[in-house]
């Protein structure tokens, strides 16, 4: 990758450092960006040729940085800034952004050294190793979309004329609209991987009993076994690592039906739909998920 037009930026929960064109940290070069390492199990037979293959995974990615002070002036109070910002105590939120093209990776901090220079001249460079538990590249923003929508119609009344002016004036406006009643909601996944959705039910309009979501492409569904009043939300992430199920904030994973499967988008498109044992009129459902990419 030409590290010409690179720019990263590292976030650590506190502050954000970056690296890159039009900064004074420059990007001198980086590997591990293109694609993560993958393996392949197999096992051998006594009496058959060759193995057999039992298993694919993609295993966890490691990035190298390296990178240099441009600023021969202030050096030494980057070089403090820098040692002190990749505290390995600290998860690292890593952005790309390189011409136009911009994804995000979380890593722990695997390695970080300064290289030794012989000249108060020399430009000051570093070598960061990161390491990403989970490999994939995901996009900056999530893709969401409200599957009980309301689609605004028209204003009553239209209008009132007041003949005493000779003037036509609008004295009052309600937005009237209906409730979509489909269900159904058609997502597309255009990352490299399956990926999780995280499910916003939210009782808009009274009480709920028993909300469901279903990947009606394959047929899985989680449903929660909870009554719901009005201004309740509950949320369901099925992103690994993050899979849980939340009502008003506190957990109540368990509260499940014992037949609920966390499912992923699988790539291309997904067709989702919602329901309820009692009321699913009432509900407010926004689904959000994140493609992944196996490098940029």
């Amino acid at each position: 990758m030409d590290t010409k037009y690179l720019l990263l930026t590292f976030e650590n929960g506190v502050n954000t450092l970056k690296m890159g064109v039009g900064e004074a940290i420059k990007v001198v070069s980086v590997k591990g960006f293109e694609a993560p390492d993958y393996v392949i199990h197999t096992s051998s037979s006594a009496t058959t040729d060759g193995t057999i293959v039992t298993g694919k995974k993609v295993d966890e990615r490691m990035i190298d940085i390296t990178f240099a002070i441009d600023d021969l002036i202030n050096s030494e109070i980057y070089r403090r800034q820098v040692q002190k910002f990749f505290n390995p105590k600290n998860t690292i939120k890593l952005k790309m952004n390189w011409c136009y093209s911009q994804a995000q990776i979380e890593c722990e901090v695997d390695e970080f050294n300064w290289t030794t220079i012989e000249s108060m001249w020399e430009y000051l460079e570093g070598n960061l190793s990161l390491r990403c538990p989970y490999p994939y590249w995901s996009d900056l923003d999530n893709f969401g979309k409200n599957i009980a929508y309301i689609t605004p119609m028209f204003t009553f009344p239209l209008a009132f004329i007041n003949f005493t002016d000779q003037k036509e004036k609008i004295l009052h406006q309600q937005i009237m609209g209906y409730n979509s009643l489909s269900k159904e909601v058609l997502l597309n996944n255009k990352g490299d991987v399956p990926t999780g959705v995280e499910v916003h039910f939210i009782a808009k309009r009274g009480d709920v009993k028993n909300p469901k979501i279903t990947l009606l492409t394959t047929g899985e569904f989680i449903e929660v076994i909870q009554d719901m009043i009005q201004g309740d939300e509950i949320i369901i992430n099925t992103n690994i690592g993050h899979k849980g199920i939340t009502k008003n904030g506190e957990n109540i994973f368990k509260e499940k039906n014992k037949l609920s499967s966390f499912f992923q988008l699988e790539i291309g498109d997904n067709k989702i739909s919602y329901d309820a044992l009692e009321n699913y009129t009432n509900l407010d459902v926004r689904v959000y998920y994140t493609p992944k990419y196996l490098g940029v």
